[in-house]
């Protein structure tokens, strides 16, 4: 494995207005802040690549607590990222693993993060963790798919979880990354489900669908996960008006409830899912859920008592927002969940420990019973989609919530120049649109054959000067009001 030091990094951010808002759990997002970090590396025999890691810098995700502010959850997911690449600078040469393994030790035992939660702090550590894996790719010419089969990065799964023995990333993914991903699209708390529910004055007039009734029709859509707000008689109502587009659809239809902490306590909704399976008309919906991610608060989700409540539901459930640490999934099994979710701004390395984990739990069982979702933290073209889509290709997750497309026009946020490499170098997941481009959604899936290309799964390298620096962009949003949320 090749030994490796961090030498040259820095960090851009840029501003992504939304095309319709997007509300989840306690926020609407009307914009989205893009963190992209460009880091070099150099090897012991001096050979040196640039890596990029970008992701949304998520308000009201990470950080719930209500006396922080919207502003004051970005400036600590930048502070998050600079103490993460300020350890991988100061830790020598190593190998990719034992960089990200003595730093992310450094930022939860360090007096520098304090303040910082674990999502928090995970979400720093994972963007120099992709840079380099991104680097390492364009320096040997493999995808991030041979990175991990031939474990370049010399990951030790077994120094995470002491049962997991001698296994090896290349012994638990696939033989092979697949190529087409289903869309699993989001229906936030204000999505209009048909055309009745645009408000005068609020159909965007863009050409693009807006309402679930046409992003059903136009982009064949199999897959949805609904967002719930916690409140019983408006979730019952809206959970409804969906089941009423479903019902008479030929295209088979599955569907995830997103709970986004919105319960201090599982008896509420245990309660939903009642009335869900006894209202017959109700009963098709309840019966094309797949799974129902984080509805339990953070604070209480691995608590002794989730056990006992958990035994009352059908479904499966999974954590999200609860995965904050390495041994959350193990501590979520044992109380009875069934999954946990990827994404890419918790890190890679823990998403291939987790499924490891799922692999070695079904193979005792003999039975599927544990397994790994992909959720959307609005990942936008070009580096935060494709990195997500291509480590959920590796991990072989079939269907994928995608909601960047929706709440945001197609790859507008970019420059010129980064917009036309995109449709250069991946004209199966984007196409022309107008001016721009937009995501391609054929029969309700992406097309993802592109992203093995050396690295994380995108050959344009990002316009770093068309960015802003941190500093600079927190100082010109010093108010709520400057992110539109």
């Amino acid at each position: 494995m090749a030994q490796l030091r961090v030498v040259g990094s820095r960090v851009g951010v840029r501003t992504a207005l939304s095309r319709m808002p997007f509300r989840y759990g306690i926020v609407t997002v009307r914009s989205a802040p893009v963190a992209t970090l460009e880091l070099t590396i150099e090897t012991e025999r001096g050979e040196r690549a640039t890596g990029y890691s970008a992701d949304f810098l998520a308000y009201r995700w990470f950080d719930k607590r209500p006396g922080v502010s919207l502003i004051d959850n970005v400036a600590d997911l930048l502070r998050a990222i600079d103490l993460a690449v300020l350890a991988y600078r100061e830790a020598g040469c190593r190998s990719a693993f034992e960089l990200w393994r003595s730093c992310g030790a450094e930022l939860a035992n360090g007096d520098a993060a304090a303040g910082l939660n674990d999502l928090t702090r995970s979400f720093g550590l994972s963007m120099p963790e992709r840079a380099v894996i991104d680097a390492m790719g364009r320096l040997l010419g493999r995808t991030v798919a041979e990175l991990l089969a031939g474990n370049a990065p010399g990951i030790q799964l077994g120094q995470l979880d002491r049962e997991l023995g001698t296994v090896q990333p290349g012994a638990i993914l696939p033989q092979r990354p697949l190529d087409r991903i289903m869309v699993r699209h989001t229906v936030g708390l204000v999505d209009p489900i048909t055309a009745l529910d645009v408000p005068e004055g609020g159909r965007v007039r863009d050409g693009l669908p807006q309402t679930l009734e046409e992003y059903l029709e136009v982009d064949a859509l199999r897959f949805l996960k609904v967002k719930l707000s916690g409140t019983l008689d408006a979730d019952l109502d809206r959970l409804g008006q969906i089941s009423t587009q479903l019902s008479g659809r030929a295209l088979p239809s599955a569907v995830t409830l997103d709970g986004n902490e919105q319960y201090r306590e599982l008896e509420p909704f245990a309660e939903l899912m009642d009335r869900l399976r006894c209202t017959p008309a109700l009963r098709h919906l309840y019966d094309a859920i797949l799974f129902v991610e984080q509805p339990l608060d953070r604070s209480v989700a691995l608590a002794p008592d989730a056990a006992r409540l958990l035994r009352r539901l059908e479904k499966p459930v999974i954590i999200d927002e609860a995965d904050g640490t390495l041994d959350a999934f193990r501590t979520a099994v044992a109380l009875g969940y069934r999954g946990v979710s990827h994404k890419n701004c918790k890190g890679v390395t823990k998403s291939l420990l987790n499924l490891a984990r799922a692999r070695r739990l079904n193979a005792e069982l003999g039975a599927e019973r544990y397994f790994l979702s992909a959720e959307d933290l609005t990942t936008l073209p070009v580096v935060p989609l494709q990195s997500d889509l291509a480590v959920a290709a590796l991990l072989g997750i079939t269907h994928v919530e995608r909601n960047g497309h929706h709440y945001f026009f197609g790859l507008d946020h970019l420059s010129p120049v980064e917009r036309a490499r995109a449709l250069a170098c991946h004209p199966d997941l984007y196409g022309p649109y107008g001016g721009s481009a937009v995501l391609r959604i054929r029969d309700g899936a992406l097309e993802v054959g592109s992203l093995q290309t050396p690295g994380m799964g995108f050959e344009p390298i990002p316009d770093m000067e068309a960015m802003t620096p941190p500093q600079e962009w927190l100082a010109d949003h010093v108010s709520e009001a400057s992110l539109g949320s």
